[in-house]
């Protein structure tokens, strides 16, 4: 099997395994799974099976860049809810990409995304530009209301 058949997983750093399994376990609902041989990394579904892996780490690497999204059907819906939740989302004005948020959503292109961060400085997006390709099965995974 090629690369380009394998499944990608998203990983992130933390400094802290049990703050990052309350943070993505308990707060934003993802459910741990079994991580075989790993004591200081945590595997989480995402939606409807997507794979996310927290790992541990004396630092992190501050990027500036988003570092994973999550497909949402309504990114306003899960921004209030998620408001509620204590996440605090980001606000950006960079016009030379053409992205402005309001109250933390940004339109682009008839799209939506908003933009949080974990505890360790991960940016994390939720957007809606890939739900009507997953709802077609146009990629590997099925969409059956994956969230945040």
């Amino acid at each position: 099997m090629g690369i380009g058949r394998t499944m990608a997983i998203p990983t992130l750093a933390v400094t802290d395994l049990a703050e990052a399994r309350r943070f993505y376990g308990q707060l934003l609902g993802f459910e741990e799974i079994e991580t075989p041989g790993e004591e200081e990394a945590a595997l989480f579904r995402v939606g409807n099976g997507s794979p996310l892996l927290v790992y541990e780490r004396p630092s992190v690497s501050g990027s500036t860049a988003t570092a994973c999204a999550f497909t949402v059907e309504n990114v306003e819906e899960t921004v209030a809810r998620l408001r509620k939740q204590g996440v605090r989302f980001e606000e950006y004005d960079m016009p030379e990409m053409g992205l402005k948020t309001v109250d933390g959503v940004a339109t682009m292109d008839g799209f939506k995304s908003a933009w949080f961060k974990d505890p360790w400085g991960n940016i994390l997006a939720i957007e809606d530009a890939m739900v009507d390709q997953l709802r077609r099965g146009s990629t590997t995974g099925a969409y059956e209301g994956a969230h945040p």
